[in-house]
Formats: structure tokens, C-alpha cells, sequence
């Protein structure tokens, strides 16, 4: 297979991605759900632990493939990536973290206009929180006497309009050398250089095929920088407040929650003759426990592959 395969054309992705191994046919950890609907009396939200019920679930992923339909009928898929927490979910986890509340894309700003009016023909069903810096994209809210059960639909649970679950749309402008994110984000701006950005790379996020950065790797350490902790949210994207958050060291998760280990895919790959900018194989396994649940082969730039050995572990926090 062809690197080539992995890249995010411009316009339309669709046909490409079918052609990519299937992560339908693949093993997956069991998931850990809610017994009771977050936001449901008895309910509450603890670092390291599972955010969603079922079906709180089921219209999380459902808001998630509106986006990437949307995205991809306005044939906008390379203009579009995962972000923040959910690509550290994609890099680390193959998958949202398990204790992450939402899902964040980052979108080009020069097609937010486009996207909002695609998003906006879905209603009264799907809804669409809008802001200056960032968009919300949210389902019908359900009634207030279902709150205990668990019903498909978005919850109105903080003081803002838009309800939860919620895909978080940043959007990001451009110079001539980085993008930048409109806004701001633990007291400071982000801004990531081209070269690490573009083109976008396939990477598996759940079930989905989605653009990532060229180089993930080097876009996360930018944006939490290198260590092997695991923190729980300390925001609640829920409820809207800040909450109590506990930190721990991953590998003292590793038996609960699966971890993507990152190694080369051959042996020689330090030893080739070419720019360390050049992309190369990479495999990468989930892994819960010691046993490895799915291997899937990717590519990235050879640098990453030189970070040394820790990199076949977690190296990220979040």
C-alpha cells in the first residue's frame, strides 16, 4: 500500500477512505457507560471515568458523522481536523479518551459560513450553537421529565443555549507559515507551522477514518507537552463549571483502559538514506493489559520515529 492513500485529498475523501482498511472489522475494547444518564438525578462527573451513558453515546457519534457528511458534501475534507483532546484521543487511545466529555474538530474559518448554513438546513433535529471563536453543533434537547432515562437527544444541564452531547467546532486562520486557533485555550493562544499541519493524514478515530496533522505527534507535544500522565478533565464541558480532576501516571490506567503503543513498522526505518521530513511507516497497536487488541500500519514523518524508545509509550497528558 501507498503512502499516498493515507493523505487527505482536497474535496471530496469518501471513495479514498473506503479504500483504507476497514475499522469496522477490526477488535475493539468494550466500552465503559453511565448506568444512569449524565445529568440525571444520582448522576455526577469523576476524573478517569466514563462520561457517557449509552445512548448519550449513540448521539455523540451520530453528531460527530453530520459533521464529517457535512464536511465532506461541501467538499471540505481537508479543511477540517481532529484537535485538542480528541486527536491525543486518536493518537493515544485510537478513540476518544475514555473519560473526555465532547469532541473537538478545528475548521478552516475561510468555510465556517458555508458550514454553518449546511448545519442550520438540519434543523429543528440537529442545532447549531454559534459564537465568535467556536461552534457547537448539538441535537434536539430532550424533554425535562426524560431526564432519567436514557433517550437519545442533547440535554440543556449549564447555563449556555446549546445542549450536551456537542461536537466543538474551533476554527483556525492562516498566515503564510502556521494556522492559528481563534482562540484561546489554557491562558494562551496556539499556533502550529504548516509544515507539521499539512497535508493532512488519514488516522483512525472509533470507527472513522478522519484528518489528522501531518505530523500528530509533534502538534500534541506543542500543545500539552511530554510527560506520561493521565489527567482527568479539569472543565466539564457537561455542566460548564470546573471540576475536581485527579492526575495519575497512564501506565497505572494501562490495565483498565487500552493504550496505542507507537513503534517503527521495520526495523531499519532510523537507518534509511532521506530528509527525516519524509513520511514512513508506523505501527500501531491497542493495547489493554498486556494483550494486544488491533494492530492497524500508518504512516508519519521519519522524525518522530528518532523521539527514542519511550515513544512505544503514552507520552501526552491531557
Amino acid at each position: 500500500m501507498e503512502f499516498q492513500i493515507y493523505v487527505v485529498d482536497s474535496g471530496r475523501t469518501e471513495v479514498k477512505r473506503q479504500n483504507l482498511p476497514s475499522l469496522e472489522n477490526i477488535s475493539w475494547p468494550e466500552r465503559e457507560f453511565l448506568p444512569v444518564p449524565m445529568g440525571a438525578p444520582g448522576s455526577r462527573q469523576l476524573p478517569l471515568e466514563s462520561t457517557f451513558s449509552r445512548g448519550q453515546m449513540r448521539t455523540l457519534w451520530k453528531l460527530f458523522g453530520i459533521f464529517i457528511t457535512a464536511m465532506e458534501e461541501l467538499g471540505f475534507s481537508d479543511r477540517w481536523m481532529l484537535y485538542g483532546g480528541t486527536l491525543l484521543g486518536s493518537y493515544r487511545h485510537h478513540d476518544m479518551i475514555p473519560w473526555d466529555d465532547d469532541i473537538d474538530v478545528l475548521v478552516d474559518v475561510q468555510v465556517r459560513t458555508a458550514l454553518r448554513k449546511k448545519i442550520h438546513r438540519l434543523a429543528p433535529d440537529i442545532l447549531l450553537y454559534e459564537d465568535e471563536i467556536k461552534d457547537r453543533i448539538y441535537a434536539k434537547l430532550i424533554q425535562p421529565s426524560d431526564s432519567s432515562q436514557d433517550a437519545n437527544g442533547s440535554r440543556k444541564l449549564s447555563y449556555k443555549s446549546n445542549g450536551w452531547p456537542f461536537v466543538d467546532i474551533c476554527y483556525y486562520s492562516s498566515s503564510e507559515t502556521h494556522i492559528r486557533e481563534l482562540g484561546w485555550s489554557y491562558g494562551k493562544f496556539y499556533r502550529y507551522a504548516k509544515t507539521d499541519v499539512f497535508p493532512l493524514l488519514f488516522r483512525p478515530f472509533n470507527k472513522y477514518w478522519v484528518p489528522t496533522p501531518r505530523s500528530t505527534f509533534s502538534v500534541l507535544l506543542q500543545t500539552y507537552g511530554r510527560d506520561n500522565l493521565c489527567s482527568g478533565v479539569f472543565f466539564s464541558h457537561v455542566f460548564e463549571l470546573p471540576i475536581f480532576t485527579r492526575t495519575v501516571r497512564c501506565k497505572n490506567l494501562m490495565d483498565r483502559y487500552a493504550f496505542v503503543e507507537h513503534t517503527p513498522l521495520y526495523d531499519t526505518v532510523q537507518n534509511k538514506d532521506g530528509n527525516q521530513e519524509d513520511l514512513d511507516w508506523v505501527r500501531e497497536q491497542l493495547v489493554r493489559g498486556g494483550k494486544i487488541i488491533h494492530e492497524v500500519h500508518l504512516v508519519a514523518p521519519r522524525r518522530e520515529f528518532n523521539v527514542g524508545k519511550s515513544n512505544t509509550r503514552p507520552l501526552l497528558h491531557f
